[in-house]
């Protein structure tokens, strides 16, 4: 079994993320597939069919001999159509999902100590923290956002600090406020490290995410060659749900990464491995790595 509040280095954190992804492969998968992929299809449907509209708004335009004013109207009105506001709205739980479903996945993994990890467990695990989880997200944004306007640097920094934020309110059920306070305590001096692991492994699953955007790809070839009858919906519908949710799928790499990184912070500032080993003297332990890079 792989302990999760173990102090790690920075190229263990890696290893530990596919490790763990290796002797869960299973039952993570199926976590992912029955929780978190239905989701991902609902977003993926509705960004193909507002894709469709808006290339189809496109061509009109383009093949209008004179400026139609209608046209334009029509497609800024694509801006506040259902399809949009359906495609943000599950864009935002699928991004949600995956995260609460890949740090539930970890608190069971740890409970139930590597056994019997099942999706109705994780399920009953998530259900408590969805609501707050869904607020966090959005406030976390609106600060990135906020910080972003300041140069770009400031921005940088709130993102990178509230990487951490699905994590604290995940393990410790903690509110907007308490888990904003718990991001800054944790990342002191670990900001550099945090933000390189989350630049790395982002690397490696925007590489690995590119085999599920060539569906997109070789549709939006053809229907620009015409090879394809029209801007058919059926189409960009069926590219944009295998990338979304391949793409929402694989992310759940990053955020095991992200996981490992928060049980490494706490178990640095308050050895809660440690403390759980010496209640359990007797059982085998694995030994504390003293250094980060």
């Amino acid at each position: 079994m792989i302990q999760l509040f173990q102090q790690r280095d920075f190229g263990n954190k890696i290893n530990v993320t596919f490790q763990y992804i290796i002797q869960n492969f299973r039952s993570l998968g199926m976590v992912l597939l029955y929780i978190v992929a239905p989701v991902a299809v609902v977003a993926g449907i509705a960004s193909g069919i507002l894709q469709s509209n808006m290339l189809r708004l496109t061509n009109e335009m383009a093949q209008s001999q004179s400026s139609n004013p209608m046209v334009v109207l029509q497609a800024m009105a694509q801006l506040m159509s259902p399809a949009f506001w359906l495609a943000m709205l599950f864009g935002l739980l699928a991004n949600v999902t995956v995260v609460l479903a890949t740090y539930a996945h970890m608190k069971v993994y740890e409970r139930t100590g590597g056994q019997d990890v099942s999706v109705a467990s994780v399920w009953a695990e998530m259900q408590p923290v969805i609501g707050r989880a869904i607020i966090i997200s959005v406030l976390g944004s609106i600060f990135t956002a906020v910080g972003m306007l300041f140069f770009v640097i400031p921005g940088i920094y709130v993102a990178v600090v509230l990487s951490l934020a699905l994590a604290v309110t995940s393990f410790e059920g903690a509110s907007f406020g308490e888990t904003l306070e718990r991001c800054f305590k944790l990342i002191r001096d670990k900001w550099w490290s945090t933000f390189g692991l989350l630049i790395v492994m982002a690397i490696i699953v925007t590489i690995v995410g590119m085999i599920f955007a060539l569906p997109t790809a070789i549709i939006g070839f053809f229907i620009g060659a015409k090879m394809l009858p029209d801007v058919s919906t059926g189409w960009l519908v069926i590219g944009n749900v295998i990338a979304l949710v391949g793409r929402t799928l694989l992310n759940s790499i990053l955020y095991l990464a992200i996981g490992f990184q928060y049980t490494n912070l706490v178990e640095r500032q308050e050895g809660r491995g440690l403390l759980s080993a010496i209640d359990n003297i007797g059982a085998p332990s694995q030994p504390h790595d003293r250094n980060e890079e």
